[in-house]
């Protein structure tokens, strides 16, 4: 589980002003939407390194479907809050990735977790199947800062 007193090095952050439609109708972010606010911030992390949610190499299509999701929440935010979503990339035993995340809003924590993804293919005529990392794809996230993990233990 998420340990919000564990000091990270970050390797993205993204800031986000939290939209009326996030919120419930007391103006506070209803808790699912924290999720794709890591989602986008992943996203957009990955492009700022020059790869996608959705690889291609010579074999097909490859890509990283979720495995474990995890979030403690800390503070709510509301409507117009601007929050900042940092992550911390991890790449798990040569297969998987993991993004530890925290969610601040000014000084304040608002939410910790973690979400863990295995490498898989997807072929055209079955269900997809672990892989593992490919190495350019190791190496750019390596360069970004990624570190190497040998469990997902602690996350």
């Amino acid at each position: 589980m998420s340990n919000p007193n564990i000091t990270l090095s970050f390797c993205y952050t993204q800031q986000r002003e939290v939209s009326f439609s996030d919120t419930d109708m007391g103006g506070i972010v209803h808790f699912p939407n924290y999720l794709k606010y890591v989602e986008d911030a992943e996203y957009q992390f990955l492009h700022s390194i020059g790869l996608s949610a959705i690889l291609e190499d010579e074999r097909g299509k490859y890509g990283f479907p979720r495995i474990r999701i995890a979030c403690d929440y800390h503070h709510p935010a509301q409507y117009g809050d601007v929050l900042a979503i940092d992550l911390a990339c991890f790449i798990i035993k040569e297969r998987n990735l993991a993004y530890r995340f925290q969610i601040s809003k000014e000084s304040t924590l608002v939410a910790t977790g973690c979400i863990e993804a295995a490498c898989c293919r997807f072929p055209l005529d079955g269900l997809p199947y672990a892989i593992p990392l490919p190495v350019e794809v190791a190496k750019q996230l390596e360069q970004a800062g990624a570190v190497h993990q040998d469990e997902s233990e602690g996350f």
